[in-house]
């Protein structure tokens, strides 16, 4: 009988610990990336982590144009503006390339471009940013750490001077090398027969409401600046252009327009901080550093917002933040991210 008891007190004992350690797993900690079911939304691969509610959305965005998203570099050299298809560019990216001369990495997908350029040669840090959205690259040669980096990185890579010389061509008009040219309706086919998977870009989420510091007169300016060369970039709200506004960008005081006559819009601007400094290569070339952290500055219906950016590695995605360290939300339309040295290189207002 008292054996009995005995193994009685250890079953009902063993039930209690069971009982309490299921009580203890259904409680308390934070709901895991795989239980909330939602999608990061990054510049970048994308990966599953909270993200925060979603709001209503005023209208959806539109429908894109093209099957996958496409990466191209393009020419910011004085003579080769006017460029053309900075206007469709769902995104571009603005980084130093040499001697205060910024280059632009665009990104389409919701338009057709007819007409893509000057297109011109890569530079290991929009490689970096290339392979952590995995989208084809499209671009003219490259500095040689470039080159090495895309072969090594398996970069989806459609390069006009070595293995895609079919989908670009010369303009007559222009000198090289501001000359070469591509579509997107070219650079689809690239990489079909490349057999590059198609796929979406993973873009920052779409908001409604934006709440920061007033942006004063609309206006902000960015300068560029490496050794005794550099240049002035401005946007400044103008209430008549798109569906209630935009802004609209100048460079050293003169409205940057496309080739075609279309004016160069953002509905979102979001600025980065990376340091950067001149190489003594031959060419030239800038050493920006993309892989890693800094500040972010989102701008938005004519609000400031605060936050941070962070890229881990080259294969990683670019993640920007705001102050609660959610990803920043754009206005839907046009986005422009401006990466400078630092935020010594921003003003806002009037100057």
């Amino acid at each position: 009988m008292r054996t009995a008891s005995i193994v009685r007190t250890i079953v009902i004992a063993l039930l209690a610990i069971l009982a309490f350690s299921v009580v203890l797993s259904g409680c308390g900690g934070e709901e895991t990336p795989e239980d909330n079911g939602q999608e990061a939304a990054w510049i970048g691969k994308g990966h599953r982590e909270p993200i925060p509610p979603v709001r209503e959305i005023p209208e959806p965005e539109p429908e894109p144009e093209l099957p996958t998203g496409l990466l191209v570099m393009i020419d910011n050299e004085e003579t080769s503006r006017p460029q053309m298809g900075l206007d469709k560019a769902d995104v571009v990216f603005e980084i130093i390339a040499e001697g205060g001369i910024t280059r632009y990495l665009a990104l389409f997908y919701r338009k057709e471009a007819p007409v893509i350029g000057p297109v011109r040669s890569a530079r290991y840090y929009f490689v970096q940013l290339a392979k952590g959205m995995d989208l084809p690259f499209a671009h003219v040669g490259g500095a040689e750490d470039a080159l090495t980096m895309i072969g090594n990185l398996r970069i989806k890579d459609i390069n006009e001077m070595s293995n895609a010389q079919g989908y670009f061509w010369q303009d007559r008009n222009r000198r090289r090398p501001h000359a070469t040219f591509t579509s997107t309706a070219l650079l689809v086919e690239a990489a079909a027969n490349k057999q590059f998977a198609f796929k979406d870009p993973v873009l920052p989420p779409v908001g409604d409401v934006f709440e920061g510091t007033a942006l004063a007169d609309g206006q902000v300016t960015l300068t560029y600046v490496q050794g005794r060369n550099g240049y002035q970039v401005q946007w400044i709200w103008d209430d008549t252009l798109g569906e209630g506004g935009q802004y609209r960008r100048y460079i050293n005081g003169a409205a940057q327009s496309s080739g075609d006559g279309a004016p160069i819009v953002a509905d979102t601007i979001m600025i980065l901080t990376a340091p950067s400094r001149a190489r003594n290569t031959a060419p030239p070339t800038s050493a920006v550093e993309i892989v890693g952290e800094g500040e972010a500055i989102g701008i938005t219906e004519n609000q400031i917002i605060r936050g941070s950016w962070n890229k881990e590695s080259a294969e990683r995605p670019l993640y920007i933040l705001d102050e609660k360290k959610w990803p920043m939300e754009r206005k839907q339309g046009n986005l422009w991210i401006q990466v400078v040295d630092n935020l010594e290189a921003v003003s806002f207002g009037k100057r």
